[in-house]
């Protein structure tokens, strides 16, 4: 019985053991297909990776720094150029367009107390520390401002190590919250800058008036600041150059603005007189002047004309002395019937009356007068005829 029932075991054995080594087969050869198509494709894939991703290109106004394994290895500033992929190199993009950074450190929680005057005409309740910004000037005051600075990454490489750059340092600074998931601050180059743009604006607004940053000198006060701003950023040395500083809201305290815009609109008022007084006064002074030639150039002409005709008589006398001398009744009556020769060509009418020694009146008319001579033309004639 022992035996039958190994014989029976035996050809079970050899009959299943066929058929199971014919599936297996077919396993091993699908296994082995499938084994093969996957290295095939991770090869593949291998081989792309190492060659294509380690390609990159520098994008114009962009600068590219490589580190292998975390440490600096190559900067780039254009063309196109393969390093080994990651995690062996790190491709680090960097702009070097000008960038822009405001700050309203120094502006109220609500700024719209300044910047929107037309709803809010009485400026709101009193600055709260810790939560309205302001600045304090030289003397006392309390005003507001707002900045903006643009500036150039110049040394991209020192950037990157000095700055403690985001890991894509194009995006934002990185953000600290607290437990309960309030933000707390930010860490980065833009927070270093911002903080290097404030430094600058309180020590110099600590140094001027308000009169002078608000009105008069707005201009000279924001140039300060630039200037402090550009040699704070190139004393740290982090490869930044600050190319300007610009001054936005410049305010005092909302709710004295109305007191100041009354101040403003006096001394305004004020100027303009002032002007009008010296164009009035400049006008005067001009026409005094021309008045003052013309007088001048008058009396001179009047001046010259009198010593001419002075100089005229005295060497008609000079000329007539030696003539007197020799015959002085002729001379005299000569000068006599001159004289009255000289009246009578001022007169239009000339009535003359005569007694005759037989005791009649003769009367002469003279109808047609003769016309007025200059004196200078009588002269003259008297000269020719002499």
């Amino acid at each position: 019985m022992e035996n039958e029932n190994k014989e029976l075991t035996e050809a079970t054995n050899v009959s299943g053991d066929g058929v199971f080594s014919s599936g297996m087969d077919m396993l091993v050869k699908s296994l082995k297909a499938v084994f093969i198509l996957l290295s095939s494709l991770i090869l593949i894939l291998l081989i792309w990776f190492f060659t294509f991703s380690g390609f990159f290109t520098v994008r114009p106004d962009t600068a590219v720094i490589v580190t292998q394994f975390g440490k600096f290895k190559e900067l780039y500033t254009d063309d196109w150029h393969w390093v080994f992929p990651f995690p062996v190199s790190k491709i680090i993009e960097i702009p070097t367009t000008p960038q822009t950074i405001t700050s309203n450190t120094f502006m109220p929680a609500n700024e719209k107390l300044i910047t929107d005057r037309k709803n809010n005409p009485q400026g709101g309740e009193t600055l709260i520390p810790g939560v309205d910004g302001y600045l304090i000037t030289a003397d006392a005051c309390v005003i507001h401002t707002s900045w903006s600075m643009t500036y150039r990454i110049s040394a991209p490489k020192r950037y990157y190590e000095t700055c403690m750059t985001p890991d894509v340092p194009a995006e934002a600074d990185t953000v600290f919250k607290n437990d309960k998931g309030e933000e707390i601050g930010t860490r980065g180059p833009k927070t270093l800058l911002r903080n290097v743009l404030d430094n600058a604006v309180l020590q110099v607004t600590a140094k001027w008036d308000v009169n002078d940053i608000i009105f008069k000198k707005t201009n000279e006060y924001r140039m300060e600041v630039e200037r402090l701003v550009k040699k704070q950023i190139a004393d740290l040395k982090i490869g930044i150059t600050v190319e300007t500083v610009s001054l936005g809201v410049k305010s005092p305290p909302p709710q004295t603005i109305n007191a100041f815009n009354e101040v403003t609109s006096a001394e305004t008022k004020a100027k303009s007189e002032e002007d009008k007084a010296r164009a009035y006064a400049s006008k005067q002074k001009a026409a005094a002047e021309s008045e003052k030639n013309v007088l001048i150039s008058e009396a001179e002409n009047y001046s010259a004309k009198v010593v001419s005709e002075v100089a005229a008589d005295a060497n008609y006398f000079k000329m007539l002395l030696p003539k007197y001398q020799e015959n002085p009744s002729s001379v005299i009556v000569d000068l006599f019937t001159q004289a009255v020769s000289d009246a009578f060509a001022q007169v239009n009418d000339k009535f003359v009356v005569n007694s005759l020694g037989s005791g009649k009146q003769e009367i002469r008319l003279k109808l047609n007068p003769e016309p007025k001579t200059d004196k200078n033309v009588i002269q003259k004639s008297k000269e020719a005829a002499k």
